[in-house]
């Protein structure tokens, strides 16, 4: 059964590429307003209405995504049926947003490749969005883990009749009328896992420190 949701991929068709030349990544966060903001009003209520207590939660307010090159890469979120639905969603970047960076670490993934890394990190979250635990900030979080070079080794290495990943990377099923068929793929892997995980707990921290609990929004205290 699929999603609910179909994601949005906006990088013009080309081979995914986990050796590129390196580039800084960066998580960005910004003021959610507008359409948007309405939405996170509607996500608090809902939440509220369901007697949960909401003092300690983040703000939804605050979102987070992750910037490289020209493309950021985030989680969106849909209501239907009672449900507040993810999919991954990517865009080119647009400095009116008024995004606040933060550098990371770097990557060497081209942007089709952040971009199959992106579903594949979509994918492999809960589809029902949680304010507290299977938001924006877990899924920069999947990404970053992803991509980012910090800590990893890339080697080479073959496989057959599997469905195809080169770092992660969604490929083609091989030939089914030839299963003696092997692809050389190229595929990233944790070599150093101290240097990941603190790039992941460096980000971690940056966002935690960002963004603000729904007990210090003005408008926790307007619903």
């Amino acid at each position: 059964m699929g999603r609910h949701f179909p994601d949005i991929n906006r990088v013009p068709a080309g081979e995914p590429n986990i050796n590129d030349a390196p580039r800084k990544v960066y998580i960005a966060s910004r003021f959610v307003g507008g359409k948007l903001g309405a939405w996170t009003v509607g996500l608090i209520a809902d939440i509220i209405s369901s007697g949960h207590y909401l003092g300690s939660m983040p703000s939804p307010n605050y979102h987070w995504c992750v910037l490289v090159g020209d493309y950021y890469h985030q989680l969106q979120a849909t209501k239907q049926d009672g449900k507040h639905w993810n999919w991954y969603d990517n865009n080119v970047k647009d400095w009116t947003d008024k995004w606040e960076l933060y550098e990371v670490g770097e990557t060497r993934f081209n942007d089709n490749a952040i971009a199959s890394a992106g579903i594949e990190a979509i994918q492999d979250m809960d589809e029902v969005y949680k304010l507290v635990d299977n938001n924006c900030q877990k899924f920069t979080l999947k990404l970053l883990d992803l991509i980012c070079a910090d800590g990893r080794r890339k080697v080479y290495t073959s496989y057959s009749r599997h469905k195809l990943k080169a770092g992660f990377i969604p490929g083609e099923l091989l030939d089914e009328s030839n299963p003696g068929e092997k692809v050389e793929v190229e595929v990233a892997f944790v070599e150093d896992g101290v240097a990941h995980i603190e790039l992941l707990d460096k980000a971690f921290e940056l966002m935690d420190e960002n963004t603000p609990t729904l007990a210090e929004e003005e408008i926790f205290k307007e619903i």
